[in-house]
């Protein structure tokens, strides 16, 4: 019997429905209440495991004691030694399960943010929406004239800042956001709009924050910034264990000049595709502008024309 089979014949004595998906196994935790069946992933080739949901990892044994309510690891090779299961430790190819941990930032960084909206003001965000961000300009540092928002993790440690250029005079070769931190390691605004997110079972993914904002003026809360047109793994791995019955892709309409928003489209669809069925996955992007900045700025009711479109 090889190492995958091995693997397989473990994972479904102790009662895992197993879905094959090349290098690894997809299943729904049995040593907690859940009803995802992606959020639980683990290598054929090794046994090894991460659950999603919870950001815990190990070995085959770690998940057969863990399932079984075992006292120890030596109980568990006892129990799998049982079933004359062969797995010979030297024999399985490892592999290694790492869990980033991003730098934290000091939050006494935030005491230097001058209190000054104007510039979101002036495109139609309310400093009522403003505020559960703690943001703020920058008045010194690598942010200067920036409108900072402070990133931070499930735990509440600040782990960067992303920061819009709101100087009067644009400088030639500075772009319009900066960012401080590992973005990759960002799922933003997840602190301030959890409860929407679980409540509502439906999430919006935006390229930008100014994009996220002008639907929340509107009312739409249930959304996360991709801070780009990549799909980074950790929000890809918070989407799995939310569980939400639909992801709206919803990027800049590059159409008009290069498209790099329509093709990233494309491609968060198809990784997505991976881990949920394909009728829970929807492309929509803006309607009537190239982003939900512009929209708002020209004609507010146009989110919400555009939101209420997703049901018709």
């Amino acid at each position: 019997m090889n190492d995958c089979e091995s693997v397989r014949q473990i994972l479904q004595e102790i009662g895992y429905s197993l879905t094959d998906n090349g290098r690894e196994f997809r299943t729904r935790p049995l040593y907690r209440d859940s009803d995802n069946d992606n959020v639980l992933r683990i290598w054929k080739n090794s046994g090894q495991w991460v659950d999603f949901k919870e950001n815990i990892s190990g070995s085959l044994e770690d998940l057969v004691k863990l399932t079984l309510k075992l006292k120890n690891i030596e109980e568990a090779k006892e129990w799998i030694s049982s079933k004359g299961i062969n797995v010979n430790e030297t024999e399985i190819i490892k592999h290694k399960v790492t869990v980033s941990q991003p730098a934290f930032f000091d939050k006494s960084l935030l005491l230097k943010l001058r209190k000054d909206d104007s510039y979101w003001n002036n495109r139609g965000i309310s400093s009522a929406t403003l505020f559960a961000f703690q943001g703020g300009v920058a008045s010194s540092g690598k942010m200067f004239n920036r409108y900072v928002f402070p990133i931070f993790d499930s735990e509440d440690h600040l782990i960067g800042f992303s920061g819009r250029d709101v100087s009067s005079l644009t400088l030639e070769g500075r772009p319009k956001w900066k960012h401080l931190g590992d973005k990759k390691e960002w799922v933003f605004p997840a602190k301030i709009n959890y409860k929407d997110l679980k409540s509502k079972k439906e999430i919006i993914l935006v390229e930008s924050i100014g994009d996220m904002l002008a639907l929340m003026e509107n009312g739409i809360k249930n959304i996360l910034v991709t801070f780009g047109l990549n799909l980074p793994n950790k929000l890809l791995y918070f989407l799995i264990g939310m569980n939400p019955h639909r992801v709206i892709i919803s990027f800049n309409d590059d159409g008009s000049k290069n498209g790099a928003g329509n093709m990233a489209a494309s491609s968060a669809l198809n990784k997505l595709s991976n881990y949920f069925d394909k009728n829970q996955i929807l492309v929509k992007l803006p309607s009537t502008a190239k982003d939900f900045g512009e929209m708002h700025l020209k004609d507010p009711k146009s989110i919400l024309n555009w939101y209420n479109s997703i049901y018709e």
